[in-house]
């Protein structure tokens, strides 16, 4: 009894060590160092000049919706892998497989959950089919994931983050009224994640700064915040107050 115990203690450590040694060559097989998962401010996308449509002519929930999962460079790289120098440096990978378009059979059971968390603002295509296609051709194709995996990982990534409820319970509310610290939006959501996200704005019609896009860094996993290597280019165009408009 206590040999089969042992064999099976035994077994058990060498199944570990495989799973462990596969998913390292499988990190290793990535050609990206991490992931922005990308969520967007429904007011700051219709507050500008350019406005927005509602899919289905329905009003979306007062909630960040996922713009996309991405994989990304640590370091934005100037020549090709064999060394020649490119024209424009590369943050990261796009478009990696023509051959592999988006299946919205292989995705129907997250359908109603991407309809509420990703679904478009954009006026020029209304339909979320088609910005899940736009995603899925540019970054999840170099992501490792298949589609159904890809998909999944960026909700689950952010129910288990839920951006609202994080600033709320730092009492960063919306509000078409107030200015917040933009460094007081980034540590709330330090505090609740482990990880300060890099943050984007846009402007509003009054030419007002405004809280637009949130990059949270996450691991190769797809689903384990991470420090962010590489700050946005400026801030992302924010200044030190923010709107946080109503939606």
């Amino acid at each position: 009894m206590k040999l089969h115990c042992y064999c099976s203690v035994a077994a058990l450590l060498v199944s570990v060590a495989l799973a462990g040694a596969t998913n390292d060559r499988y990190y290793k097989s990535l050609d990206f160092d991490f992931f922005y998962h990308v969520q967007q401010w429904p007011a700051s996308f219709c507050g500008t000049k350019f406005g927005c449509c509602f899919p289905g002519n329905e009003k979306p929930a007062a909630d960040f919706g996922i713009h996309g999962l991405w994989p990304n460079y640590a370091v934005c790289r100037t020549a090709d892998d064999a060394g020649r120098p490119l024209n424009q440096s590369k943050c990261w990978p796009e478009s990696c497989n023509a051959s592999d378009p988006l299946d919205p059979y292989q995705i129907r059971d997250l359908e109603p959950d991407m309809l509420r968390n990703w679904g478009t603002l954009s006026c020029k295509n209304k339909e979320s089919t088609a910005f899940w296609s736009h995603e899925w051709s540019r970054h999840g194709t170099c992501s490792g994931m298949d589609q159904h995996s890809y998909f999944r990982a960026a909700l689950e990534f952010k129910a288990r983050f839920n951006l609202t409820r994080i600033l709320l319970d730092a009492g960063i509310v919306p509000s078409d009224e107030r200015t917040y610290c933009l460094g007081s939006i980034r540590d709330a959501v330090a505090e609740a994640t482990g990880s300060a996200p890099n943050l984007e704005c846009n402007r509003n019609e009054r030419n007002e700064t405004q809280l637009f896009q949130v990059y949270q860094c996450v691991g190769l996993d797809g689903s384990s915040p991470v420090r962010c290597p590489m700050p946005l280019p400026m801030d992302g165009g924010c200044t030190d107050t923010v709107k946080f408009p109503a939606f």
